[in-house]
């Protein structure tokens, strides 16, 4: 289980949360996903990692309410917590040495 340190509304369907992940958040790098269920029923979604914090542990996701899953992450408070958070994955983005760079992005995630 996975603890939700932090909630924010962003706007009213857009919502920010901070899951204590300590070994997520150690890996993390720009560009990569977890992959996350609410509830031992629940479907697992992917969700981009909006940014961590590797001395608190903690794992930054943005997201927006559109379907079942999401309401009910919406509806967890701090304190509370969800089931499973598996990740990084993905492939990290690397912009080390070029001299530009067109970054493209789109959701409300990334």
């Amino acid at each position: 289980m996975y603890k939700i340190t932090l909630r924010k509304e962003l706007n009213p369907t857009v919502t920010m949360m901070e899951i204590e992940a300590p070994l997520v958040a150690k890996k993390a790098e720009p560009g990569q996903f977890i992959i996350l269920r609410v509830n031992e029923d629940g479907e697992r979604i992917p969700l981009t990692i909006a940014g961590y914090d590797r001395e608190k542990g903690t794992v930054r996701i943005i997201f927006q309410i559109v379907g079942a899953t999401t309401t009910l992450l919406n509806a967890k408070k701090e304190g509370e917590y969800i089931q499973d958070f598996v990740g990084p994955l993905g492939v990290a983005t690397h912009i080390e040495g070029l001299k530009r760079v067109c970054i493209v992005g789109g959701g409300v995630g990334c």
